[in-house]
């Protein structure tokens, strides 16, 4: 599939591509990766004195083409092989997504996807990653990488690989810093500790034990998470290892929260992880025009993507207390049933990497017109023998929904009539891949 090209190669060949327009149509992932991968495309094409429009999706399953030259779909597409097929127009595709087929265009296609090249799209190059790649090609953009490893975050990938060069090309260019420490969100410590969905560490509602904590490790709850010295941040990160493993939290969590900490200095705010948190909790409750404007350098809109995701965190935090006790057991997976919820991924993000980890969760949110939106998520140990993204779109296939993704974390869309039927299916098809 990748003609014996290298990435960097078949991103040199998506730039020529959009040299030939004037114009790109852009339609990108409405989460932190895919609205980072819109940021860093909308600040690459500006600097090549592209004119564009960008839109922000759930995915492309009602998509129609609005007759374009040239369109662009980052953190989407590969796992649409039907639909892209039907688009008379010429096709760049930015994604990390495991592809479902081959794609038979009918002009031109630019098909850059990290599967393609022996590069693991799940944990080494998020779509914000592909973008950068790309961006690269269009001219010097290597400042864009502090807002490319926001997608690496959101998507809770790893920093090697590519991800690795793209930080490294951050700390080159003296927009990324990179020190020892504790990946906490910004604020008073009392309250990051508390309201933190990651890491999450289980102290909503418990007062009393997280007064003990910090008691334990003599910090004071009123200081600023990113005023603590290094001697306070040592005890904190050895006390937060021993709270992960008091929760029963995956082992693979403690490298990602524990050992380093990013500050991103070109950006609004100097912490990713705050960032991060701030671009998903708008693009959950669809204000992603204020998560895009944030990453462009917008302080009116951070004002209001603070407020959002208060409000948000609290929403997803009083959801995971409530329904905790409501987790049903199937025989090789967990799942659980919600109806309305604020939002899918991150709830079931959170039970299935600090509080039920040992075997895959599936979780459906029933919405109000009789669609379901599944979330599927598990640990990377047991992903090295288990599929999720193969999962999601054999058993929606089966009862004439779709889904995919990724091995540790995938989704799918079904009807409400065919939800028991559809469990039974991911259930059967787990134990057959862990049998």
């Amino acid at each position: 599939m990748s003609s014996g090209l290298t990435i960097k190669e078949v991103a040199k060949k998506a730039a020529n591509l959009l040299n030939r327009h004037e114009f790109a149509r852009i339609y990108t992932h409405y989460d932190a990766d895919g609205i980072s991968a819109g940021a860093v495309l909308a600040k690459a094409l500006l600097r090549a004195r592209k004119a564009f429009q960008i839109s922000f999706l759930k995915g492309l399953n009602d998509f129609e083409p609005e007759g374009d030259d040239l369109i662009i779909f980052a953190d989407m597409g590969s796992g649409y092989s039907q639909k892209i097929s039907e688009i008379d127009s010429d096709i760049i595709i930015l994604d990390h997504h495991k592809p479902d087929g081959e794609i038979k265009p009918k002009r031109n296609l630019v098909h850059i996807n990290p599967h393609f090249f022996g590069i693991d799209g799940t944990y080494e190059l998020s779509a914000s990653g592909v973008a950068y790649l790309f961006a690269k090609e269009l001219g010097e953009n290597r400042d864009l990488a502090s807002i490319a490893i926001l997608g690496i975050i959101g998507d809770k990938q790893k920093f090697s690989g590519l991800n690795a060069e793209i930080l490294r090309d951050g700390i080159e260019t003296k927009c990324i810093e990179a020190n020892r420490g504790v990946s906490l969100p910004s604020g008073k410590l009392l309250n990051s500790l508390k309201t933190s969905l990651e890491p999450f560490l289980d102290f909503y509602k418990k007062e009393e034990e997280l007064m003990e904590f910090l008691k334990k490790t003599k910090l004071d709850g009123d200081k600023e998470v990113d005023e603590l010295s290094e001697i306070e941040v040592q005890r904190l990160a050895d006390a937060i290892a021993l709270r992960l493993l008091e929760i029963g939290a995956y082992e693979g969590v403690f490298e990602q929260v524990i050992g380093s900490r990013l500050i991103v200095k070109n950006l609004l705010l100097k912490n990713p992880v705050t960032l991060v948190d701030i671009v998903n909790s708008c693009g959950r409750i669809g204000a992603t025009a204020t998560a895009f404007s944030i990453l462009l350098g917008d302080e009116k809109a951070l004002k209001e993507g603070m407020e959002i995701t208060d409000k948000f965190k609290t929403e997803i935090l009083e959801e995971v207390s409530r329904r905790r006790s409501e987790i049903k057991e199937g025989f090789c997976i967990r799942y659980l049933i919600m109806e309305d919820a604020p939002s899918t991924s991150s709830i079931a993000t959170i039970f299935s990497r600090y509080l039920f980890p040992e075997k895959p969760l599936v979780v459906l949110n029933i919405k109000k017109d009789g669609k379901v939106k599944v979330s599927a998520r598990t640990t990377e140990k047991i992903a090295k023998r288990l599929d999720l993204s193969e999962v999601m779109r054999l058993a929606s296939a089966k009862v004439g929904g779709s889904g995919g993704g990724h091995r540790v974390a995938a989704g799918a869309n079904i009807l409400r009539d065919r939800m028991e039927e559809f469990l039974k299916e991911v259930d059967r098809l787990c134990c057959a891949m862990l049998a």
